[in-house]
C-alpha cells in the first residue's frame, strides 16, 4: 500500500508547495512505501509567522496548563496512531523491526510526563537575600524554536525536544527527515490537533534546502538540532549569522571498557549485544568501541557471537525479524567499507545471525551483526563513528591504558565501564570523558530522562533532557527591585 503525508501549518494540514517525493522501504528499495509533502519557501514563513502568533498566548499559560495540555495530546496522538497502525509505515520507511517502531510510538506519552513534571521546580524563579536590592532571576522562553530531527529515533526525539520546548513556553517548527518523513509528520499531525494552532509546525523536503531556510530564517529565536557532526557545523554557521543559541547533539564513538575483574558470561554478552547493536547500531549512544583485556578478546568475541547468532535479519515487518536493515544505502556502504578497511589492515571478521531467504537478492541495505578483533587502533572503525551493526574488540593490558585509548576522540558523548567492583567503577567512570558515564550499562538502557543528555567536543553543545535540558529553551531574565526614590530628610 502506497500511503502519503501532509505538512503541518498553522494547525491544519497542508500538501506541499513544492510538490511531493518518492520514499522506498530499505529492505526492498524497489518498493515504493508512499508520498512525502515537500514545503517550499512560502509554507516555511507561513509556518514561523503561526508559531510566532501563538506564542504570546501559549507562553502566557501557566507551567501547568502547558503540561496538561501537552500531555493531553501526546496521550491521544498516541491512542490514533494506534488506530491508524502508524508503526508499519514507520517500519516500511525506516527499516527498524516492528517492535521497536510501537515502542517508539506507544511510550511516545512518556516524555511530557516526566519533564513536564519537572518544569515547575526547574522554571520556579530565584530569590536572592537581602542587601542585593531583591533581585529576582527568572526563566523565560526564547520564542519560536526550530527543531531538525534525525531519522533513527525521530518520533522519540520529536517528544524529547517538543516537550522541553513546549512546557517552558516556546512555540516550534520542525523538520522531519527527509528520509523518513511519513510517520513523523503523521504523528506530528496528530499532536497538533491537539494543540492551538500554531504551537507546533513541522515541514518535510527530499534535501537540506527547508532545513538550511529554517535556521537561517529571521523569525527563529533557537535551534535545536539532532545529527552529524557536518549538520552541525552548517547550523552553527547559519546560527551565527543572526546570533541565535544553538543546541546540537551530534552523535558519539561511545567506549565501553570491560575491566579485568569481569567474567565473559552470556549476561555480560547479552547487554553488550543490546547496546551495540540497537536499531542496526543506528544509535548515538551505542557502543562504538569495546575494550577488554587482551587475554580475553576471544573470548568475548565468541560470547558476543554467539549472542549474535540469535538473530534474524531482514524485514522489519516479518514476525521473525529481530534486526531490520541499514536505514540508507550510503550508511550500508559506509559500515561495509569501514570492515573491509579493518580486514585488509589485519582485522579478524566474524559475522553471527541469518538473512531470512525471503529477503536475500531483494537489494535491501542489509549488514549482518559483525565483530572485529586484531583491528589496528588507527583504522577507521576505530577512530570513526560506525553507525552500523559492527563494533571493534580491542585489547588492553592496563586498565589505564585503555581509558586513555577510550578518551583518544574528538567525540565524547557516553562511555561505560564494566566491572563487579563498586570502588574501580567509580575510579574509572570518573576518569571517561563523555557527558554520559555510565556503569554497567551503555546506551538507551542507561538513559534516564530525569538527567541531562548531550556531549564534550565533536558530540555537540548543551544539554537535552532534565533540567539542564528544560533550561535549556530557556533565557535568564534578571528583575531587579529596588525601593522607590525618596526625598532627603
Amino acid at each position: 500500500m502506497v500511503v502519503s503525508a501532509r505538512l503541518v501549518i498553522d494547525g491544519g494540514a497542508q500538501d506541499g508547495g513544492a510538490g511531493t517525493y518518492e520514499v522506498f522501504n530499505p529492505a526492498r528499495p524497489a518498493e515504493l512505501v508512499g508520498h512525502a509533502p515537500a514545503a517550499d519557501g512560502d509554507q516555511l514563513d507561513t509556518a514561523v509567522a503561526a508559531a510566532r502568533r501563538a506564542f504570546r498566548e501559549w507562553s502566557s499559560l501557566s507551567v501547568q496548563q502547558r503540561y496538561d495540555a501537552l500531555v493531553a495530546a501526546a496521550d491521544a496522538a498516541t491512542a490514533q496512531a494506534s488506530e491508524f497502525d502508524l508503526a508499519t509505515t514507520y517500519t516500511r520507511e525506516h527499516g527498524k523491526v516492528r517492535s521497536e517502531a510501537e515502542f517508539e510510538i506507544l511510550t511516545a506519552p512518556a516524555l511530557p510526563q516526566i519533564l513536564g513534571g519537572m518544569a515547575e521546580a526547574a522554571l520556579a524563579p530565584t530569590l536572592i537575600e537581602p542587601p542585593a536590592a531583591y533581585p529576582r532571576l527568572q526563566r523565560e522562553p526564547y520564542g519560536v524554536a526550530a527543531l531538525i530531527l534525525p531519522f533513527n529515533w525521530p518520533i522519540a526525539v520529536t517528544m524529547m525536544k517538543l516537550s522541553s520546548a513546549l512546557v517552558t513556553g516556546n512555540t516550534v517548527v520542525g523538520k522531519v527527515p527527509p528520509t523518513v518523513p511519513l510517520a513523523t509528520l503523521h504523528f506530528a499531525g496528530l499532536l497538533a490537533a491537539e494543540l492551538p494552532p500554531g504551537v507546533i509546525n513541522f515541514l518535510a523536503g527530499p534535501g537540506i534546502e527547508i532545513s538550511s531556510a529554517l535556521v537561517s530564517h529571521p523569525g527563529i529565536d533557537v535551534i535545536s538540532l539532532t545529527g552529524g557532526i557536518t549538520t552541525g557545523k552548517a547550523v552553527m554557521t547559519a546560527a551565527a549569522q543572526r546570533l541565535r543559541p544553538v543546541l546540537l547533539e551530534l552523535g558519539g564513538n561511545d567506549a565501553a571498557i570491560v575491566a579485568p575483574d569481569l567474567p565473559i558470561t552470556e549476561a555480560l554478552a547479552d547487554q553488550l549485544y543490546g547496546a551495540t547493536y540497537t536499531t542496526t547500531g543506528q544509535v548515538c549512544m551505542a557502543v562504538k568501541r569495546l575494550y577488554c583485556p587482551r587475554e580475553k578478546v576471544a573470548e568475548l568475541a565468541d560470547a558476543l557471537l554467539a549472542r549474535c547468532d540469535r538473530e534474524v535479519v531482514g524485514d522489519g515487518l516479518a514476525p521473525e525479524t529481530t534486526l531490520g536493515p541499514m536505514h540508507t544505502a550510503a550508511g550500508r556502504d559506509r559500515v561495509v567499507q569501514m570492515i573491509a578497511d579493518a580486514s585488509a589492515n589485519g582485522g579478524t571478521v566474524r559475522t553471527g545471525g541469518r538473512l531470512r531467504d525471503e529477503d536475500a537478492g531483494r537489494g535491501g541495505y542489509f549488514v549482518l551483526p559483525t565483530v572485529v578483533t586484531d583491528v589496528p587502533v588507527d583504522a577507521s572503525l576505530v577512530v570513526d563513528e560506525q553507525f552500523g551493526a559492527v563494533v571493534p574488540i580491542i585489547g588492553y593490558d592496563d586498565l589505564d591504558d585503555a581509558v586513555a585509548a577510550a578518551n583518544a576522540t574528538e567525540f565524547g558523548l557516553t562511555a561505560s565501564v564494566w566491572t563487579a567492583d563498586d570502588e574501580l567503577g567509580d575510579r574509572i567512570a570518573s576518569q571517561l570523558v563523555a557527558g554520559t558515564v555510565a556503569i554497567n550499562t551503555h546506551g538507551m538502557a542507561a538513559q534516564d530522562p530525569r538527567l541531562p543528555f548531550g556531549g564534550v567536543g565533536a558530540s555537540g553543545i548543551g544539554r537535552e533532557l532534565g533540567p539542564d535540558g528544560l533550561l535549556a529553551f530557556t533565557q535568564a531574565r534578571a528583575l531587579i527591585h529596588r525601593p522607590p526614590p525618596a526625598n532627603p530628610p
